[in-house]
């Protein structure tokens, strides 16, 4: 059964549809009346010595009027970006109007020559269908100018008078035509816009698979404690780290930092005062590193700093400046909190492997611990 939201999912995507098929039937149409000379042209030469030169001239002149002012129009349209909700009326306006001039043909142009008027009726009936692809994607559009040609045909049809009078068979057979073209072109007008809301949904459905994939990969690197990288997001930036020194030839130092009696916190407050001084030690740490250091929750009350492009040298600099941060000010104020860390330094060496990277770090951090706490060791040179 379809939710609130995937209800209000639904109308979003169709409102969106049926934007994107308004924006390509006003760059459809702008195409279209840039080729409209073309049939002109036609017109002109068919009508040329049948008709009587005012009348090709004002239908002509009319015309001209009419499509360059829809040019004008949907250029100011394409200019601000083509908006439904705010330009739907001056397209339908263009639509109405160009069907319009069309259809004047029949009052200014037929009525004077029985073999021209087949020829005429068969140029509307032709400017209609290929009219129907530019506004497939807007069919409202469609049915103003079929319906704007169809009632201007008969108004100049109904104008006409004495040996100038269209034969009836003709409009009918006009009328029929224009019919069955929109009536056909509707459901396909329908499937084709139907198929742009399932393209946007498909692509909002990939969207969010994407996202829910990137996030489910973050959460799985992430500790959801502390909210640092996990081991294994450690694991990762550690061989990358270790590759591209072993590459270019520059230094990688790891810190191994341990939190000086811990289970006593844990014992004394409970372990939700211990989880809270962890948290509060991972954004300690966070805010005294550099820019480019990475530092990991390795387990328990371990936590593990990665240092790119640093000798062993800065490294304890580093350390130095972690150890004394920490313990300068409490981590938590209720209860309060005050903290050590004992931490050990280590310097990659080539072809070391990351677990014996992190254990050189490790035995120098035990022995920080075993040389009082508080305090930074180094790992000797493997």
């Amino acid at each position: 059964m379809p939710t609130r939201f995937d209800t209000a999912i639904a109308q979003d995507t169709a409102q969106v549809a049926r934007q994107t098929g308004f924006v390509q039937c006003v760059t459809a149409l702008r195409r279209t009346l840039a080729t409209t000379p073309a049939g002109w042209a036609l017109v002109v030469w068919m009508s040329w010595g049948q008709v009587p030169q005012t009348q090709v001239g004002l239908w002509l002149a009319a015309f001209t009027v009419v499509w360059v002012g829809s040019l004008w129009a949907l250029r100011g349209i394409a200019r601000r970006g083509p908006l439904a909700a705010r330009d739907a009326p001056r397209v339908l306006a263009v639509a109405g109007l160009d069907g319009a001039a069309w259809g004047a043909a029949v009052g200014l142009l037929m009525g004077y020559d029985r073999v021209l008027d087949p020829w005429l009726a068969a140029v509307l009936c032709g400017v209609s269908a290929v009219n129907a692809p530019v506004y497939i994607t807007y069919p409202k559009a469609y049915r103003v100018q079929i319906g704007a040609l169809w009632a201007s045909a008969m108004l100049g049809w109904l104008l006409l008078a004495g040996p100038h009078k269209v034969p009836l068979e003709g409009l009918l057979g006009l009328t029929v035509f224009l019919a069955l073209i929109v009536y056909y072109m509707q459901p396909i007008a329908e499937r084709v816009v139907d198929g742009i809301r399932l393209q946007l949904a498909n692509a909002l459905l990939a969207q969010q698979l994407r996202q829910a994939l990137a996030l489910v990969e973050q959460d799985a690197a992430t500790d959801v404690l502390t909210g640092q990288p996990n081991r294994r997001a450690l694991d990762g930036v550690l061989a990358q780290q270790l590759e591209r020194s072993a590459d270019s030839g520059r230094p990688v130092s790891v810190l191994l930092l341990d939190v000086d009696h811990f289970k006593h916190i844990n014992d004394l407050h409970g372990h939700g005062v211990g989880d809270d001084a962890l948290r509060a030690f991972a954004r300690r740490v966070q805010r005294l590193l550099r820019e480019g250091d990475v530092c990991a929750r390795y387990g328990g009350e371990e936590f593990v700093v990665v240092l790119p492009e640093t000798p062993l040298a800065l490294a304890l600099e580093v350390a130095e400046r972690l150890r004394t941060g920490v313990a300068e000010a409490p981590l938590l104020t209720l209860p309060l909190l005050t903290v050590t860390v004992s931490i050990g330094a280590a310097q990659y060496s080539p072809g070391q492997s990351p677990a014996a990277l992190l254990e050189a770090a490790d035995q120098a951090a035990y022995a920080a611990k075993r040389g009082g706490r508080n305090r930074v060791r180094s790992a000797p040179a493997p």
